[in-house]
């Protein structure tokens, strides 16, 4: 719980520890429509947590919510190929998005998906070319294209953001243009990135012209999200509440041509 600012930590409080309840708040009171399962505590080097214990998580969490289900692992590709592989065997059928896979390691996780009947997630690191050749690594594994959904990586507002948004509109605009293999969803992650930056941590004593620490905090993500979502994203992982009430407005906002 440490990895997440103070700011957050105060308003989940000890919903943290319980991921299947937190899941459950997450959906009935902030309206997710989604709920993404982050597995870093298997990573040798943060918890090393078993393989057994994340399909246990995983279950509760598919019991306390009705809602699609992402299962995102980490950058260590042997624990996280056994835990994701684990994962989707003891869940099939449930139609997990496995988070994800990338052009050094997607063999493994990729099979899994289509044994137990879920779909993926394809990572490029800000690359659009990139991006193309892992759809195609993976519909020559005879993966469908219905069952992948692109990261082309993100970076919050002020660390790469520009890039990040630059290369969603190129894929966008490919695949509207024809390029069938640049045609499907993107999924971004502000939250995860937000939590990284500076200006979630510092107190606002230090920094006073930066104004209060919760609004500065939402508002970083909110605009982190805004932008992505005009860029293309498809798919957002958020953690604030105050910024998922923002992007939801903005939802609405574009829905109805506003």
């Amino acid at each position: 719980n440490e990895r997440f600012p103070v700011v957050l930590r105060d308003i989940y409080g000890d919903l943290l520890t319980d991921p299947a309840a937190m899941a459950k708040v997450c959906v009935e009171k902030y309206g997710a429509d989604l709920i993404s399962v982050r597995l870093e505590g298997t990573h040798p080097e943060k918890g090393d947590r078993s393989a057994a214990q994340s399909v246990e998580l995983v279950q509760s969490v598919l019991a306390a919510v009705g809602v699609p289900i992402i299962v995102t692992g980490h950058n260590h590709y042997d624990k996280n190929n056994e835990v994701l592989k684990a994962v989707a065997q003891a869940c099939a059928g449930e139609r997990l998005l496995l988070n994800w896979v990338e052009q050094d390691n997607y063999r493994t996780i990729a099979g899994a998906a289509m044994a137990y009947e879920h779909t993926i997630v394809s990572q490029s690191p800000i690359d659009v070319n990139i991006g193309k050749q892992m759809n195609i690594l993976l519909t020559n594994m005879d993966i469908k294209q219905e069952q992948i959904v692109m990261d082309p990586m993100t970076g919050a507002m002020g660390y790469g953001l520009e890039y990040t948004y630059s290369v969603m509109e190129r894929i966008r605009m490919t695949g509207l243009g024809g390029d069938r293999m640049l045609a499907g969803p993107m999924i971004v992650s502000p939250g995860q990135e937000c939590i990284k930056v500076k200006e979630l941590k510092a107190p606002e004593a230090d920094f006073p012209a930066w104004g209060g620490l919760e609004k500065r905090a939402a508002l970083w993500e909110l605009t982190t999200a805004t932008n992505l979502l005009y860029a293309g994203a498809d798919v957002l992982i958020m953690y604030h509440p105050d910024a998922v009430a923002g992007i939801k407005k903005a939802i609405t906002k574009l829905m109805d041509g506003q």
